[in-house]
């Protein structure tokens, strides 16, 4: 074969290896299009052909606990535009333009889009479809969404909050229950053509959301509306920033009502500015003043260093460190028990109180009681509340939180904390919500209650009861009586540093035999005469419980007068129990009816507090002491009061109730006292008193 025809033949066989090559790629390819990819191109066909819209669920139902609606989900017409099947995009545009809240230009934009469909407005007015509508333009149709309704308006609305356009929660529980509310969204398909036509017998895809879950909630939607009627009532006839109401059913942890001032109505929140969404009694601190004083009697009384026997003396005011505190009286109420300190809301007494609890202690049920940490209720935003940090607690600091001061704490904390004295010393956690129900009736979530820890005793839970009772039968909060139910509660004022401004406050318990409510008042900023919390708050207090207490039919206190609490005033010799054994020194003075506290542990006693031989009260606290706690002595000195200008007789009473001895020398009136007025000393110890 000639050298040109092996040429021709090699160039014969590279073209058929090529062209077989090339067909063998072909057919590679068309099986791999074929079988490999069928699944995936046959989806990119039906997405072409396909036109999707997602469709929202009905968001789940928000009841009372009574199974009353607080909020609803209603069908509303949503406006969509097919842009491959509108004709005339400027005509189309032009009409819907008066109607929708679009603009021309808006509304052309979106129908010139190339896309197979598009939301022009959701969810608009029944008035508005029925208009669109009438319009018959090519193109433009509905689908049905759920939109949110509050059928009572303004109630509730800090607790519920509300929901967006997009069926998802914003405030309240509406965002906090969300994940139960929302539901899962369902899909809708058609089938269409090139020229987005229907395609006959074509697929048509519905697959139906799932609505959301029920929520049933604590509040019970005739006290929240009490609650929210009397605190509109308040602001009306005081000039203040604003207020909060809470109440507790305490056995539960239940919130039955939850009212703020300024209110707003969820069906049209935007209206409103974003500061009167805030959940004030949740998100809110505030000094509480003196209703912080339950919770140093209660420690104080827990931890044994007084009881309703001890005598304090209140001159009018008290020095602590570089610091004068006074008591709102001028002159002082003078020689007081336990009892009267807590009825009079003495402040110097319980600067004394504090002394003897001492700041590890207090500090220790101040975190019991859970100020300064967020209690966990079912809502956003909870705040923390304002506690010193242990390392800067100092005698001033310590001096100002026993009587409220120097502290802030959310009203959530507050009426809980109160709520745990109520329910046998068990802080609870607080709830908002009782359980959870899917959209045919079925149980999917029961929350019931939740003790956080016994922060003090049962016992001591009652007498502080008790001083309760009777700061509302004797002392400042008188103006909470109710007649025939037997009420516990304490008053607090509170100035704003700087400006003529005050928080009122008062936290009450009804009916003290047998607590059924916890209801806690506060006005915010008052500037207007009168601002005592005893005039203004107290008063708000027993209209919200009259009201309560009637829907409630809670049965009356059977008692013929509300009693007070009394302390016994037979007067006993402290005996000497120092180098007794722990063991037979407690058994001794409880024979004699003297309460005990020890201060820390040794072999033997080293020292007391009364001294041996000082008249005191029966039931008087004798505290004794080792040789490592003499340190603590001076926390449990009492206050020496002015004497000067008394006469012997009086000057000596007043010593004696306050378990001094007198030593006289000299005749007519006080000159001239050792130790000096304003100092600390030890009860047994004596006073050298000059006359002339």
């Amino acid at each position: 074969m000639s050298e040109e025809k092996l040429i021709i033949k090699n160039r014969i066989i590279i073209l058929f290896v090529f062209f077989v090559a090339l067909l063998l790629a072909i057919f590679a390819r068309l099986f791999f299009i074929q079988i490999g990819q069928t699944e995936a191109l046959g989806q990119m066909a039906s997405d072409q052909r396909l036109r999707m819209l997602q469709l929202e669920p009905k968001r789940g139902l928000i009841y009372d606990r009574l199974g009353r609606e607080l909020a609803i989900s209603a069908g509303a017409e949503t406006v969509v535009a097919f842009p491959p099947e509108i004709e005339n995009p400027e005509r189309t545009a032009r009409e819907l333009a008066g109607i929708l809240n679009f603009s021309y230009d808006e509304i052309l934009r979106r129908i010139t889009q190339p896309r197979a469909a598009i939301y022009l407005e959701r969810k608009i007015e029944n008035q508005r479809a029925q208009a669109v509508s009438n319009l018959g333009l090519p193109g433009i149709s509905f689908i049905e969404e759920s939109k949110r309704f509050y059928p009572q308006g303004e109630l509730a609305s800090h607790v519920i909050g509300f929901a967006g356009v997009d069926n998802q929660g914003l405030e309240g529980i509406e965002v906090s229950m969300d994940h139960y509310l929302q539901g899962q969204p369902g899909r809708l398909s058609t089938e269409r053509d090139a020229l987005g036509q229907n395609i006959p017998q074509g697929i048509d895809r519905y697959i139906p959301p799932q609505d959301g879950h029920d929520i049933y909630l604590t509040i019970d939607q005739v006290i929240q509306y009490i609650a929210e009627r009397e605190l509109e009532n308040a602001l009306n006839q005081h000039e203040a920033q604003g207020g909060t109401v809470i109440v507790l059913d305490p056995k539960l942890g239940e919130i039955l009502a939850m009212a703020n001032s300024p209110n707003f109505d969820p069906n049209n929140f935007q209206a409103y500015p974003s500061s009167s969404w805030r959940n004030a009694a949740i998100t809110n601190s505030f000094e509480p003043g003196s209703t912080f004083k339950i919770i140093t009697m209660a420690s104080a009384l827990d931890e044994g260093v007084v009881n309703m026997e001890d005598v304090f003396f209140d001159p009018g005011q008290i020095r602590v460190g570089p610091e004068t505190i006074s008591c709102w009286r001028d002159r002082g109420h003078g020689t007081l028990n336990f009892i009267e300190v807590v009825e009079s809301s003495c402040n110097p007494g319980f600067v004394q109180v504090g002394n003897r609890l001492g700041v590890e202690n207090f500090y220790k049920y101040i975190q019991a009681f859970n100020f300064g940490n967020r209690l966990g209720i079912d809502l956003p935003g909870e705040a923390r509340g304002l506690v010193y940090d242990y390392e800067d607690l100092g005698p001033v600091e310590m001096a100002t939180m026993t009587f409220g001061h120097g502290i802030a704490v959310t009203p959530l904390q507050m009426v809980m904390a109160t709520g745990a004295i109520a329910n046998g010393g068990k802080l609870l956690e607080p709830r908002l919500v009782r359980e959870v129900r899917d959209s045919d009736g079925n149980l999917v979530e029961n929350f019931g209650p939740k003790v956080l820890r016994q922060v003090v005793s049962e016992e001591t839970a009652e007498m502080t009861l008790a001083l309760l009772a009777s700061v509302v039968a004797s002392g400042t909060g008188a103006q909470a009586q109710i007649p025939g139910y037997e009420i516990g509660g304490k008053t607090g004022t509170a100035k704003h540093y700087g400006k003529e401004a005050y928080d009122s406050s008062f936290v009450g318990v009804v009916p003290i035999d047998d607590p059924q409510l916890v209801i806690l008042v506060v006005l915010y900023e008052v500037t207007s005469y009168p601002y005592y919390a005893g005039e203004i708050a107290a008063p708000v207090f027993r209209e919200i419980a009259s009201d309560a207490i009637r829907y409630m039919e809670l049965r009356p206190t059977i008692v013929e007068e509300i009693p007070q609490v009394e302390a016994r005033t037979q007067k006993v010799t402290v005996p000497d129990v120092k180098d007794l054994i722990p063991e037979q020194a407690m058994e001794k003075l409880r024979e004699e009816g003297f309460n005990v506290k020890l201060e820390g542990s040794g072999a033997r006693v080293t020292e007391q507090i009364p001294r041996p031989g000082t008249s005191v009260a029966r039931g008087t606290t004798v505290v004794m002491f080792f040789p490592e706690t003499l340190d603590r002595m001076k926390n449990y000195f009492t206050y020496v009061p002015n004497l000067r200008g008394y006469t012997r007789d009086t000057a000596e009473e007043i010593l004696s109730s306050l378990g001094f001895r007198a030593v006289f020398s000299g005749t007519g009136t006080v000159q001239n006292q050792e130790p000096g007025a304003g100092e600390f000393q030890a009860q047994g110890e004596e006073v050298k008193i000059q006359l002339r």
